[in-house]
């Protein structure tokens, strides 16, 4: 998506509010896609004895494992999209924010 060029942007306090939520959305995404992985290993071989994580091995749903960690993208995406629809529902928003607020709803970022 092309991100539009927002002349005059002034962010008030519940702007930096929802760019601080979505900050911490982004953070515990990368955090999840840390322990999810690791947390399949360990219970897979911690522990356990060779035949014991062997069957371990076996009997782990991957398929089901891979989507999970496929889907974390979207499940993140979507609260910052929600996040930024509920911004622009406050009425008191000028041209330049709900500019900014619609963009960031489609995807814009780099926060």
């Amino acid at each position: 998506m092309q991100c539009p060029a927002i002349s005059n942007l002034k962010l008030d306090l519940r702007d930096q509010e929802a760019l601080k939520r979505i900050r911490s959305i982004q953070r515990a995404g990368n955090i999840l896609e840390v322990i999810m992985p690791t947390g399949v290993m360990s219970v897979i071989f911690l522990g356990n004895s060779a035949s014991q994580s062997i069957y371990n091995i076996h009997s782990t749903d991957w398929v089901l494992f891979a989507q999970a960690m496929s889907g974390l993208p979207m499940v993140i995406r979507t609260q910052i999209a929600n996040t930024a629809k509920m911004r622009l529902l406050d009425g008191g928003l000028n041209m330049e924010q709900r500019q900014f607020w619609r963009a960031v709803e489609q995807g814009c970022g780099g926060f």
